[in-house]
């Protein structure tokens, strides 16, 4: 049994599926270890069956590369069906051994703006028998509007990356602050990792970047363990809403 079976998202998953309650527009954050997997495993749903080169299976990019636009004048035949626009008008077309295709892109959260932008209206108006599997590591980088016309998804491994919610009552900041203000840099960046863990498991993409640039100042080393607490109260609890601009020598 892999971990991945266990997983109480990945199970909703599959009952949806198994019960036919199939969007047109699905898309997955997690492990990569898992997208094989993954891939497999919804196919043989889908499709009916699985199996390297299903003619009714598109699948562009891969783990670590994700997908050209595709350029039909430029690129040879291989290269244009491994893209974009090669997967929009391979989809297209009838399905040949089950009766729905299913286009799989790879590195979702890697794509390039202008291939992203040009799936938008496949995502949002896909042919009767057309499925989309959008596969990523991370969540917080797929394009905001392929993310709203998708069933979005986060498979969240708790044994991989430690996860907690960061403080909520004024209260618990403080009580934050008293432990961290004199403590080493390593354990404040271990608690904005653990806080952008678990923005990103709750599906809170924008706290997540909040968090994330954060953690990549932290990182630079060049302020006070004390400042540093105090610009992080400050931009998480909402008060300060220009973080960029007031340190952009920093970033």
């Amino acid at each position: 049994m892999s971990d991945l079976s266990v997983n109480v998202t990945w199970q909703e998953i599959l009952r949806e599926t198994e019960a036919g309650n199939i969007p047109h527009c699905r898309a997955i954050a997690a492990p990569k270890k898992f997208h094989a997997e993954i891939i497999e495993t919804l196919a043989d749903l889908i499709l009916g069956s699985y199996r390297p080169g299903h003619p009714d299976l598109i699948i562009i990019g891969s783990v670590d590369k994700p997908a050209p636009i595709g350029n039909s004048d430029t690129m040879t035949e291989a290269e244009y069906k491994n893209s974009a626009r090669g997967l929009i008008e391979e989809i297209a077309l009838k399905p040949l051994e089950s009766k729905r295709r299913l286009g799989v892109i790879m590195c979702a959260d890697k794509l390039l703006k202008p291939a992203a932008n040009s799936l938008l209206k496949l995502s949002e108006e896909p042919p009767a028998h057309a499925y989309l599997l959008f596969l990523m590591e991370d969540g917080r980088f797929f394009l905001p509007t392929l993310r709203s016309r998708s069933h979005f998804s986060v498979i969240y491994m708790e044994d991989e990356k430690e996860s907690y919610p960061l403080p909520k009552s004024e209260a618990e900041w403080l009580e934050w602050l008293a432990k961290t203000r004199k403590a080493e840099l390593e354990t404040i960046l271990k608690d904005l990792s653990a806080w952008e863990n678990f923005a990103v498991s709750s599906k809170n993409f924008i706290l997540a970047d909040k968090i994330d640039r954060l953690r990549v100042m932290a990182e630079k080393k060049n302020l006070t363990v004390l400042f540093l607490c105090d610009v992080i109260i400050m931009t998480l609890k909402g008060e300060n809403q220009n973080l960029e601009n007031i340190f952009d020598d920093i970033w």
